[in-house]
């Protein structure tokens, strides 16, 4: 199957101008051509659960009545078919594949840029867009962790300290893909400009050089399903140990990808508990070391090391490549 027969399912561009705007209870516009013998369907990005359902794909069910079976969805997210296993699934991380491909291409610029020689005690915790468990996070941040922090939330006003660091317009005026076109598998593989969230990385080393861990918060941390994106994968290409505000079982699918996630430092166990506790836990149980900062000793720059050396080379063999 070549790239040109998969259509993307999620109308996002307006032929006006512009994007449509998202709604968080009925989601994104979705695209429902006619259907020949088969139709590909390929869900570019985070679809929308409301209601104990995924609202996008509630639309095609319904659109397409019993013609559903004729119909291939592609998707990041790796476990969504335990949602609807009625429905033809395949696992396709397009997303993690271009953005691990477009690191590897600039891994000598990276490298160089993020290093452990400026460290303190603090952790880092970066937000850009509006979220609830965001504003959680940041309440609690300022509340009991502000001595040992360095943090922003640029939608609620708190930029960062770094020259030239992106404002909230600058980023979203910023292509994505950096002119990457999608429909050719080619210049994926062999495209040299780097894309918009490695660019903004590479804005915040400075932040990322002068702390000794993340707590990341990811772009959705509600999800019965799982949902990974730069948030998460640029704290192994920065060096950075991590503790996440994600959806349930995130960091059990970063060690199944063969990542050390330091679980002889951090307690990562709050990863299985429910949505309604699982922050708190995450708070309660990391409490000494949010408060006193990670020991980055010479085994652990070592072992950071190879995680990054693991995400450059042997992650991108974990993910499916259809082309």
């Amino acid at each position: 199957m070549q790239h040109k027969d998969l259509i993307n399912g999620l109308m996002q561009l307006n032929p006006e101008g512009g994007h449509f705007k998202h709604h968080p209870k009925t989601g994104w516009p979705v695209q429902t051509p006619a259907i020949k013998d088969e139709l590909h369907i390929w869900f570019e990005d985070d679809l929308t659960f409301y209601n104990n359902k995924v609202v996008e794909v509630e639309k095609y069910i319904d659109h397409y009545g019993k013609d559903i079976n004729k119909i291939t969805f592609y998707t990041d997210h790796k476990n969504l078919h335990k949602r609807y296993p009625e429905l033809n699934w395949v696992y396709y991380p397009k997303w993690l594949r271009v953005h691990t491909i477009n690191s590897n291409i600039h891994q000598d610029e990276l490298t160089r840029n993020f290093h452990f020689n400026d460290k303190t005690t603090r952790f880092l915790c970066l937000n850009r867009n509006i979220r609830m468990h965001r504003d959680v996070v940041c309440k609690r941040i300022k509340q009991d962790y502000q001595h040992n922090s360095l943090w922003t939330y640029h939608s609620r006003g708190v930029g960062s300290s770094c020259e030239g660091d992106w404002s909230l317009k600058q980023y979203n005026s910023v292509p994505m893909w950096g002119g990457v076109d999608l429909d050719k598998v080619d210049d994926i593989a062999s495209h040299k400009e780097m894309l918009r969230n490695t660019k903004n990385l590479l804005l915040a080393k400075k932040m990322y050089n002068e702390t000794s861990f993340s707590l990341v918060t990811e772009t959705r941390a509600t999800l019965p399903f799982d949902f990974v994106t730069e948030k998460t994968m640029q704290c192994f290409v920065a060096l950075h140990p991590a503790l996440y505000v994600s959806n349930q079982y995130h960091v059990a699918m970063l060690r199944d990808w063969g990542f050390d996630l330091f679980d002889d430092v951090l307690d990562h166990s709050y990863d299985n508990e429910d949505d309604a506790t699982r922050i708190n836990s995450m708070f309660e149980k990391n409490h000494d070391i949010l408060t006193n900062g990670f020991p980055i000793d010479d085994d652990i720059k070592l072992r950071l090391e190879k995680n990054r050396t693991h995400y450059f080379t042997d992650f991108i063999k974990s993910l499916p490549d259809l082309d």
